[in-house]
């Protein structure tokens, strides 16, 4: 199993098999991607992709994840009281 980012709304889509002509539907906005000649079409409008432009990093969204979770200004304030 892959996932990739929908280049058409962002949101995350699960790839199950990837072989030539299989067809991939986003979800969420109902893009479908096409897989030929190891590139995705997206059919709306034939914009052709790498698959690694695609790819989900999951390592960048960890380490984005866990700043946005912490608030300095309230650890401080919790334990200046």
């Amino acid at each position: 199993m892959k996932i990739i980012v929908c280049p058409s709304c962002g949101e995350d889509v699960e790839i199950r098999d990837l072989y030539e002509g299989v067809e991939i539907q986003c979800d969420f906005c109902g893009a479908v991607l096409i897989y030929e000649d190891g590139r995705f079409i997206l059919l709306d409008t034939n914009e052709e992709f790498d698959p690694e432009d695609l790819e989900k990093d999951f390592s960048e969204e960890r380490e984005d994840d866990f700043e946005d979770d912490l608030d300095y200004d309230e650890f401080d304030d919790y334990y200046e009281e």
